[in-house]
């Protein structure tokens, strides 16, 4: 019985742990600065953070879910986002909106320089900030490409925390183990 709750203990604690999100609040978002290769684990290229009031009117000023900043990719470039340890990364999604235009945009995931997964086409607007959820795991790089050669807003970037992802694992694994005994008695 004390493995029963131990292992619903530590369910529970997995589903209250938030998953790595990136929100770039911490970031002046001065919009000509480019992002730094190593922040929040990541080499971020094309890419720089802006406040969502320094363009009223626009979707960079409705793209920012979290307080204050996004992230956006500078010129309307495509934009990539790779670890900074080479190791692999699960891309659950974030939200995306553009930022003068509605525009379509897709992603490519690769592993160790291969393509292992696409996307199709998202449409978004500036209306709104619209959540990608992509759940992508295994991937080292994230390639995101536009349509219209305009700016895009990203907010949320989503990844879980390997201890959260470790943490479900060993729950569920007490979970099993403890009704096998069970069956045994």
């Amino acid at each position: 019985m004390n493995k029963i709750i131990i292992a619903l203990l530590a369910a529970l604690a997995c589903t209250t742990a938030s998953a790595g999100v990136i929100d770039f609040d911490d970031l002046p978002g001065d919009p000509a600065q480019a992002l730094d290769s190593g922040y929040a684990g990541f080499d971020w290229t094309n890419m720089g953070a802006i406040r969502g009031d320094a363009a009223p009117g626009t979707g960079f000023e409705t793209g920012v879910v979290s307080p204050t900043n996004a992230a956006y990719n500078w010129y309307g470039a495509t934009a990539t986002i790779a670890t900074a340890d080479g190791g692999a990364f699960t891309f659950a999604g974030a939200a995306f909106t553009s930022a003068y235009v509605d525009q379509e945009i897709s992603f490519e995931g690769y592993r160790n320089g291969e393509l292992v997964v696409s996307s199709g086409a998202y449409t978004l607007d500036t209306l709104a900030p619209q959540w990608i959820g992509l759940d992508w795991p295994a991937i080292d790089t994230l390639v995101i490409y536009n349509s219209s050669g305009t700016q895009w807003a990203m907010d949320d970037f989503t990844v879980p925390e390997p201890a959260t992802l470790a943490l479900f694992g060993g729950a569920l694994a007490g979970l099993s183990a403890s009704r096998r005994l069970r069956r045994r008695r």
